[in-house]
């Protein structure tokens, strides 16, 4: 059964499976809207699908929001005919929701162009809880790092118009669980803050600028900055994401380029051990170590999985 009437302004249509918001633009931000949304769908045990024209796409604040609250996006290619946004099975409505229609393979993904997808980053950061905390330190260095230029705003969603303050943001997340938008010349993306009994974890996920614009020795400069207080930092090429944007074509996953493994991890084992590290090339910056996967007959997932084998890092690294 359908209702038109659901309870959550941004919802279009909900069953006892799905809230549906349909966004028909081009570009489809991460709004408080949408947000509150996703929320919504979890607490009440439902899918949050977002069902778009062909010709939209969305933030990476969007797309992590999507991956995040396990919700989807369903794109409209014809009166009823419909994909998956991001991996591009064909769906169908089912009466409650929009699912996989069985046996019928997935669109295959189209080929990048050189060089064409943005650059991604991901660091995690362990503040331990004995010390003083400041979050939003890591999404500075790689914005300096990358573009030269600090963060240009933050704000907890999209459009992010608070000016960038390190202050306020460790203000706004110190006492929960919470996630904020972060925005820079080319580049968007989202810190997440959680508490453990080790202290609070902050993730930051940013994805610009395009990589064909940056210089290896950017990336490592970015590695030296963060190798003093990350635990670890996975970059890669995004072939389906241009200018923090991501278009609903199919596209193979992030290609990896270096994983920085932090001096908590290489303790556990020893430098030796790091050194030996299976990538193109092991840099030690200081008790860190930065292993570049450039290079080499193997897809470079098959040398990431062995560099994640090889410090005993969990499989979802």
């Amino acid at each position: 059964m359908v209702e038109q009437v659901t309870g959550h302004p941004a919802a279009d249509w909900a069953t006892a499976e799905a809230l549906i918001v349909e966004q028909s633009r081009a570009l489809v931000p991460a709004s408080t809207w949408l947000i509150d949304a996703a929320r919504s769908a979890v607490r009440s045990g439902r899918v949050l699908q977002l069902l778009t024209p062909a010709d939209s796409g969305i933030t990476y604040p969007m797309e992590l929001l999507l991956r995040d609250s396990a919700a989807e996006w369903v794109v409209q290619e014809e009166a009823d005919r419909y994909r998956d946004g991001i991996r591009g099975f064909e769906m169908r409505w089912n009466g409650t929701r929009f699912a996989r229609v069985p046996d019928l393979p997935a669109a295959a993904p189209f080929d990048p162009e050189i060089d064409s997808g943005d650059f991604e980053v991901r660091i995690t950061t362990v503040h331990p809880a004995a010390e003083p905390l400041r979050l939003g330190s890591a999404a500075e260095a790689a914005l300096r790092s990358l573009t030269g230029d600090a963060p240009f705003g933050w704000g907890d969603a999209e459009p992010a118009t608070l000016p960038w303050s390190v202050d306020e943001i460790t203000a706004r997340c110190r006492d929960e669980r919470a996630q904020v938008v972060v925005v820079g010349r080319g580049v968007t993306g989202q810190l997440r803050v959680s508490r453990t009994d080790e202290g609070t974890i902050e993730e930051t996920r940013l994805s610009g600028p395009r990589a064909g614009t940056l210089r290896p020795d950017a990336v490592t400069a970015l590695a030296e900055r963060v190798s003093g207080g990350a635990r670890l930092m996975l970059a890669a090429v995004h072939p389906g994401r241009r200018g923090g944007v991501r278009s609903n074509r199919p596209t193979r996953p992030a290609l990896p380029y270096g994983l920085l493994v932090g001096q908590e991890i290489v303790a556990q084992r020893g430098v030796a051990h790091a050194e030996r590290a299976p990538a193109a090339r092991v840099e030690m910056l200081g008790s860190a170590a930065w292993c570049v996967l450039d290079g080499g007959r193997r897809p470079p997932y098959e040398q990431l999985a062995d560099l994640v084998r090889h410090f005993g890092l969990p499989a979802d690294t």
